[in-house]
């Protein structure tokens, strides 16, 4: 598995740092509510099995082993963005600044 930041949401996570948060990580997850949305948190402490699977700007993206076993291709890539103006209930941190991190997966073309 492998992900990557958009410049939008490298941008996000620079204005969240600034803002004096510490010790960033990304995680992605299966919340509640959100499935497998990244978040984004400061002072997180991991589950046992999570893995790095990529980097948005200089923060550390994490997955459950179950999740990062599902895209076992080096050519998928999923790619973390920015929505504007997306306010739900959430923890993750960008939303303070009336933003949501996105999780896009690759599209896959349909098989007959």
């Amino acid at each position: 598995m492998r992900v990557e930041g958009t410049d939008a949401a490298e941008k996000i996570v620079r204005r969240v740092r600034a803002s004096g948060r510490e010790n960033l990580v990304m995680i992605l997850s299966n919340g509640c509510c959100d499935a497998t949305a990244p978040y984004l948190y400061d002072h997180y402490i991991a589950e046992p099995d999570a893995q790095p699977v990529g980097t948005v700007g200089d923060v550390a993206v994490l997955a459950p082993g179950w999740l990062a076993r599902l895209y076992t291709s080096e050519d998928d890539i999923l790619t973390i963005d920015v929505e504007h103006g997306v306010l739900d209930d959430s923890f993750s941190l960008e939303t303070e600044l009336d933003c949501r991190f996105v999780l896009r997966a690759p599209v896959v073309p349909e098989r007959r």
